[in-house]
């Protein structure tokens, strides 16, 4: 199969529960995905606003060139709207003026507003003048911002499956939202297999090896939004295997165990109840297997770390986009699928799509992608993995890369 057509059969056969919601404040919706579309409460601005420190004025006072003497009648901060003073006897006849800081709310009176550098009045901290000279004659409605200009309230801001940045969020406090309405996260249990796994950080004995999978798998899940509940290895039998599977998870990964070994418990025990595997054109990750574990789907993903990493975005991260009515991240086979120019050569696999861990380099003609480690898309080469920046993707049909080839790019 290819790519495109595992990940359809494996969608097709995955059944989920749709997840439930809950509300957070915006201060822990960092990440979270929106659960509906968001609505502006508030117009932004909320009311017509000064852009300057400044004079707020009337047009209609400007009739003459040259410096204008106005009486100011009132100051107008921030968060205020400033009572307006009694004037003197002698300014009866004098154009009106407010003193107004950027941001404080626009008289009713007022049109335009003129920046106190183009006045006679004091920068900075000062007493309310009795008068100011202005020097120039503002356009209309200079330094005003009006009511409802960026959008008006009831406008739809954010559609519900995005998932919520700094300036979303920032965006949703604007429109008058304190707190925000969220897919739950999906509770992923991450089964790592192998026998020769040794924890992380302890000094592995002849024949094992850290497992480096289970860091991997639990930060790539919370880097897409989900909850890794349940993390731990298991020896290679199917026994062991069968027992390690909980049924309290949203969704259940695997690493290791599905290609042709004498002892892949993951592909044993899934023969037997049912589970599909296939072999995809791919390089890494072509052994692939999924299916349900009583209710809960099981997508099972190869043992060599970077097949990890490439299965984990070309198949887990879509189903966990999925899970949180995100929209399916399916770029590896979009049409508009990024291109730059293969700044090294290297070699290809016979009939299988590459995907390959490389780095954007930056030229003076363009940015070329060049892959991290010499020995290319190598399934091991996990140490050197954290380098790449994109996966670099080639046909099927493409015997070699050269220097100067052109190469599709996806974010890894």
């Amino acid at each position: 199969m290819t790519p495109e057509e595992y990940r359809q059969h494996m969608f097709a056969h995955l059944t989920h529960t749709k997840l439930d919601t809950e509300t957070v404040s915006l201060a822990d919706g960092l990440g979270r995905t929106l659960a509906v579309d968001a609505v502006a409460k508030l117009a932004v601005p909320p009311f017509d606003n000064s852009a300057m420190d400044g004079f707020a004025v009337r047009l209609e006072d400007f009739t003459s060139e040259g410096p204008r003497r106005f009486a100011v009648i009132q100051e107008v901060a921030a968060g205020d709207v400033g009572a307006e003073r009694t004037l003197n006897a002698d300014d009866a006849d004098l154009p009106l003026a407010a003193r107004i800081m950027t941001g404080a709310p626009m008289p009713q009176w007022a049109d335009a507003v003129v920046k106190v550098e183009d006045t006679d009045a004091p920068r900075g901290a000062s007493k309310m003048p009795r008068h100011v000279n202005i020097t120039v004659t503002p356009k209309p409605h200079a330094n005003v911002r009006f009511a409802g200009e960026d959008l008006p309230a009831g406008t739809r801001v954010i559609e519900a499956g995005t998932v919520l940045t700094p300036r979303a969020l920032s965006a949703l406090a604007s429109i008058g939202y304190g707190k925000v309405q969220v897919a739950r996260k999906p509770r992923v249990a991450i089964l790592a297999t192998g026998s020769e796994l040794a924890p992380p950080g302890e000094m592995p004995g002849p024949g094992m090896i850290p497992d480096s999978n289970s860091t991997l798998l639990a930060l790539l899940v919370r880097e897409a939004g989900g909850e890794p509940a349940i993390v731990r290895s298991v020896a290679d039998t199917a026994e062991d295997f069968g027992r390690a599977l909980p049924a309290d998870a949203d969704l259940i990964v695997t690493s290791g165990g599905v290609s042709m070994g004498a002892f892949d418990p993951v592909k044993e025990y899934g023969l037997a109840h049912d589970w599909t595997f296939e072999a995809v054109a791919m390089q890494p990750g072509k052994p692939q297997g999924h299916g349900m574990a009583g209710d809960v789907p099981l997508i099972a993903l190869p043992g060599n770390p970077v097949s990890v990493a490439v299965s984990f975005r070309l198949f887990v991260r879509p189903f966990l986009a999925r899970l949180l009515g995100q929209p399916e991240d399916l770029v590896d086979s979009a049409p508009d699928c990024p291109i730059a120019r293969a700044g090294a050569a290297w070699s290809t696999p016979n009939g299988r799509r590459q995907f390959i861990p490389a780095k954007l380099v930056r030229q003076a003609d363009g940015d070329v992608v060049v892959p991290v480690h010499e020995y290319g898309s190598g399934s091991h080469l996990v140490a050197t993995m954290h380098a790449a920046d994109v996966l670099g993707v080639v046909d099927a049909d493409v015997d070699e890369v050269r220097e100067g080839t052109l190469v599709k790019v996806i974010d890894f």
